[in-house]
């Protein structure tokens, strides 16, 4: 074997190694781990940046902050977030004091702050955003910005953006622990419910389809799962200590 084909195979041989390697390393939650606010799952927590902007960190959640000199940048690195940016305020004599820009980072894109309250959820391959109060411009990481006035929603990845939809304002009730549910198929709810559950909860297919009304605890999935279960014909079966499934009533009988 010549000197040279010894060369090659011993290189391809170290990238035979080095690429799973990389490739495991990229995935593993490394900066989420080592985030400047990060909450577990089930949690909710207020941060109140150095320049007076207000972020409530969702469940499971992790973000990095900078102020910078010229723009205030929120990573977000996992889970979801409400900001509520400071605004630019008139000071004595009528001055305007004005702050630089909030860009919120996600793997998808930027959202800036137009607004005084907006939300980001990062979610698996693409990001949501909801504009509150104001609007919020979204700009993908491969396409152009979009603004999004205020009243709507609307979910973007790396390469575009989607349609708006009208948003319902009590969406942000779970900054308050809150889920509100008008007319919801019981498999959405559940999994909603599924993200602040310790464990795995799963909804049957024979009630997926069952529609429920109310407002509900996220932060308590059990009180909320035993309510249910008082209200609509459905029953929680524990399959191991560490895994639920929501089921129609019937289904004791089988």
């Amino acid at each position: 074997m010549s000197t040279g084909r010894r060369r090659a195979l011993k290189g391809l041989s170290w990238l035979a190694i080095a690429a799973p390697a990389g490739w495991l390393t990229s995935r593993l939650p490394w900066r989420t781990w080592t985030a400047d606010v990060r909450t577990p799952t089930g949690e909710l927590h207020d941060v109140l940046l150095a320049d007076g902007t207000q972020i409530t960190l969702g469940n499971a959640s992790a973000i990095d902050a900078a102020l910078e000199a010229n723009v205030r940048r929120v990573h977000l690195l996992e889970g979801e977030i409400m900001v509520r940016p400071l605004s630019d305020v008139r000071g004595t004599g009528g001055t305007r004091a004005t702050h630089p820009p909030l860009l919120v980072q996600t793997a998808a894109g930027v959202v800036e702050a137009s607004g005084t309250q907006f939300g980001v959820q990062q979610r698996d391959g693409f990001t949501r955003v909801a504009a509150f109060r104001g609007d919020a411009s979204v700009t993908p990481a491969a396409g152009a910005a979009q603004m999004l006035t205020q009243g709507q929603w609307c979910t973007f990845t790396r390469d575009g953006i989607a349609a708006p939809h009208t948003l319902d304002p009590r969406e942000a009730m779970w900054t308050r622990g809150l889920l509100y549910a008008n007319d919801m198929r019981i498999a959405d709810l559940v999994d909603q419910l599924a993200r602040y559950h310790a464990g795995v909860l799963r909804c049957a297919t024979d009630v997926a389809d069952l529609r429920v009304s109310g407002i509900y605890q996220l932060t308590d999935t059990d009180a909320t799962l035993a309510l249910l279960q008082r209200t609509y014909p459905i029953r929680l079966r524990s399959i191991t200590p560490y895994w639920t499934l929501v089921e129609a009533i019937d289904s004791a009988r089988i």
